[in-house]
């Protein structure tokens, strides 16, 4: 599944002329460097083909995550922490204080960061297109083939980190874009359920 930055695009070059083919820097340099990127959040806004948004706010680092995803229906978040040195999800329910635990394989919550997108991505299949501005941010564009699955990237310059990926099988079009991407060190207490909270443990029932 591809995702794209989110928002109005502009292009960089102002003269009315085509940008240029060539890649001003190479795709694999790039992802590179976004695989080194650690410590971030961002809001990300999944579209689906039919039109329904997805929306979370996510923080990210050294591999474990905190998801708040907005509830349709109103009231609070749903609200997931990823946890990968047990390897499980905390799903928080913070009006109770109470949470159920999980492996991470049998949930259902999105846990797709911009890493998994440079993790998958092929630098020898991607076509630098041209430079744009993707929500305040320098990108560099490229057209992707992962897998026989064709799209669009939208990678940040400055840090390698995607912010908008297109992905298109079939008539089906899935955007990801990942916006307010900020980067830094990031609070451990967000990864930490609230003391007290009591935890329902399901990891024994799916090991059975």
């Amino acid at each position: 599944m591809l995702t794209g930055c989110g928002g109005k695009t502009q292009k960089a070059a102002d003269n009315g002329q085509p940008a240029s083919k060539a890649d001003p820097v190479p795709a694999e340099q790039l992802i590179s460097k976004g695989k080194n990127v650690d410590g971030f959040s961002y809001d990300y806004v999944l579209t689906m083909p039919d039109g329904t948004k997805m929306t979370h706010k996510v923080w990210v680092e050294s591999g474990n995550m905190r998801s708040e995803m907005s509830n349709p229906a109103g009231g609070e978040p749903t609200l997931a922490i990823v946890n990968m040195t047990e390897k499980a999800i905390y799903l928080y329910q913070p009006s109770m204080n109470q949470a159920t635990k999980m492996p991470i394989e049998q949930s259902e919550v999105d846990t797709t960061s911009p890493k998994d997108y440079l993790g998958e991505a092929e630098p020898s299949s991607m076509l630098y297109m041209t430079r744009e501005t993707f929500d305040g941010k320098d990108c560099l564009v490229y057209e992707t083939n992962t897998d026989g699955v064709k799209g669009k990237m939208w990678i940040w310059e400055e840090y390698g980190m995607p912010l908008r990926v297109e992905s298109q099988s079939g008539g089906d079009k899935v955007v990801a874009e990942f916006l307010n991407f900020k980067i830094g060190d990031i609070d451990d207490s967000l990864f930490r359920l609230p003391e007290g909270t009591k935890i329902t443990d399901f990891s024994a029932m799916f090991q059975q």
